[in-house]
């Protein structure tokens, strides 16, 4: 059992799926690692158009952003009505944390003179304890948006730093030295994700689907139904937070292609264009956030639960990863000359292979993953196949095998 990569052809570019039933991010590092094709490349810079430029830096006094960029960006949130700044860092799960300050105190947060964490004291992290000092979450200006859920509240991801240099378990500057590890080799990786969830309500103190019409367990027949995927009428059904999700996602320019009925009932999936690793990692994250804030303002609640229910669908998250080299951006290097896969797709692949199981272990790390990476479930909605990854091989176009490239 283990998570579902694909490497797929998709809109006449060669790109990298990978489906992780536990949607949790910034474990991109352990992926982005095994992606090295087996030829071996001097280092290289990384200023090239349409290569994203993010040297990893070593040093707090270095990592602070220019004073015009700070008076820049805090005159154009105090001119969007922005009272409220969450500077976010990521715990080891993938989950944000954060302390709210006001707009008067944003010069002092960016140059990291804002709210100190003992991340250590939340973090099942052992190697430190209460006698030790606490955490500096530095902003990243390239990541600062205003929250779609409330206008007054502004959103900047943060990298953790400790006695002066990197946090070693913050999980985003994890993210951004390997990156630079990429570069180095003469690389540069992107990927778009395509998260899928479930969206629920209370009813009778119970969490059931919000978009199920079947009588409840013991109230009434409940025949055995096609599985909801692509369904026009709960498609409409649903367009009332699903609307508001796609003008969100449209307005913060994220290029949303469609959005779509998954296979279990009130299951959906979204998909978006791709980007630089770092962007679709905070993506990904702030996405969960924004999906539970606009279900709440429809008296609903999303979860990404791998498996919600016994005898359901599952949930996974696609990430259509490809890799360019770094003094040729634009030219995918898994894309042969004659339009069929190259060697190096096969060099990934291999990597991806060796280590599958200690992936497995990161992106499938709880009893309720493994309930979904099954072959066959009885009872099914739409059969009794439940398309997961059991597989730990590669295949064109076999949904139940670890990686694909159909």
């Amino acid at each position: 059992m283990m998570p579902h990569l694909v490497l797929s052809y998709h809109n006449r570019e060669f790109t990298f799926f990978v489906e992780v039933p536990r949607l949790t991010v910034y474990h991109l590092p352990t992926l982005t690692s095994l992606l090295y094709p087996t030829q071996g490349r001097a280092p290289k810079s990384c200023l090239f158009t349409g290569i994203p430029s993010m040297p990893y830096i070593e040093n707090f006094t270095d990592a602070l952003p220019d004073s015009a960029r700070i008076a820049e960006e805090k005159n154009r949130l105090e001119a969007a009505g922005v009272k409220y700044i969450l500077s976010c860092w990521i715990d080891l799960l993938g989950v944000p944390k954060t302390k709210p300050v006001p707009i008067s105190d944003f010069e002092l947060l960016c140059m990291g003179k804002g709210p100190q964490f003992a991340v250590h004291s939340i973090s099942f992290v052992p190697e430190l304890g209460p006698a030790d000092s606490d955490q500096i979450p530095l902003p990243d200006l390239d990541s600062l948006m205003i929250c779609p859920w409330d206008k007054t509240c502004a959103w900047v991801f943060a990298d953790l730093w400790w006695e002066g240099r990197p946090y070693k378990l913050c999980p985003r500057s994890a993210l951004k030295r390997t990156i630079q590890n990429v570069a180095d080799q003469g690389y540069a990786v992107y990927a778009g994700v395509e998260p899928e969830f479930f969206v629920m309500k209370w009813e009778d103190g119970q969490p059931v689907k919000a978009f199920d019409d079947d009588p409840a367990a013991g109230q009434g027949i409940r025949p055995r139904r096609q599985a909801f995927g692509y369904d026009v009428e709960y498609s409409i059904d649903s367009m009332g937070f699903l609307g508001e999700m796609i003008d969100i996602l449209e307005e913060l320019g994220w290029n949303l292609h469609d959005v779509v009925c998954e296979g279990g009932y009130s299951q959906f999936e979204l998909d978006f264009h791709y980007t630089d690793l770092l962007t679709m990692a905070d993506r990904l994250v702030f996405l969960r956030v924004l999906l539970k804030e606009v279900t709440k303002r429809h008296g609903m609640f999303a979860t990404f639960m791998p498996k919600p229910t016994i005898g359901d669908w599952r949930s996974g998250a696609h990430l259509n990863t490809s890799m360019q080299l770094v003094d040729k951006p634009g030219e995918n290097i898994f894309e042969g000359p004659d339009g069929n896969w190259s060697d190096s797709v096969f060099g990934a692949v291999g990597g991806l292979l060796r280590h599958g199981g200690a992936l497995t272990a990161i992106a499938c790390s709880t009893v309720n993953s493994y309930n979904g990476l099954v072959p066959r479930v009885g009872g099914f909605e739409g059969g009794t196949v439940t398309w997961a990854p059991t597989h730990m091989t590669y295949g064109y176009n076999n949904r139940s095998a670890m990686l694909r490239l159909p």
